[in-house]
């Protein structure tokens, strides 16, 4: 019998100049390859919620961030046996040089535009839902 899997995650809207930092997952990535996303990542058990942000960023673009604010919190599952929840925050940097992980293949500093083309239809849901947009581009 397959046991039940709890994953919680943290993800970065890192802002800078007017556009926000997505990267693509590699295309041989286990789960959801070749799409794009915000920063982040799994938390380690015993970390806190903006150390594992903070550390998962620096892992996968190279960033120092500045954590401002938590933005929304989702669930959703990726099998019948596995639900991810993910929390959200609002960032900013100070650098926009990227050193990508081998966990992905590809960033851009995305305008609003760019995000509606890019992001998966889920998380461009949860940030309409969660008025992200307004909060980026007022």
């Amino acid at each position: 019998m397959v046991e039940n899997q709890m994953i919680v995650g943290v993800k970065g809207v890192i802002i800078k100049n007017g556009r926000v930092l997505i990267i693509k997952r590699c295309n041989e990535a286990h789960v959801a390859g070749g799409t794009w996303e915000g920063v982040g990542g799994k938390i380690e058990f015993g970390e806190d919620l903006e150390s594992a942000l903070k550390r998962e960023v620096m892992e996968e673009v190279g960033l120092e961030i500045q954590i401002k604010q938590i933005l929304y919190a989702t669930t959703f599952q990726t099998s019948p046996t596995r639900q991810v929840v993910i929390i959200t925050y609002l960032c900013t940097c100070d650098n926009k040089d990227i050193t990508l992980s081998n966990e992905h293949s590809d960033y851009l500093w995305a305008t609003y535009d760019e995000l509606k083309t890019y992001l998966p239809k889920g998380i461009l849901a949860d940030f309409e839902r969660n008025n992200v947009f307004s909060l980026l581009f007022a």
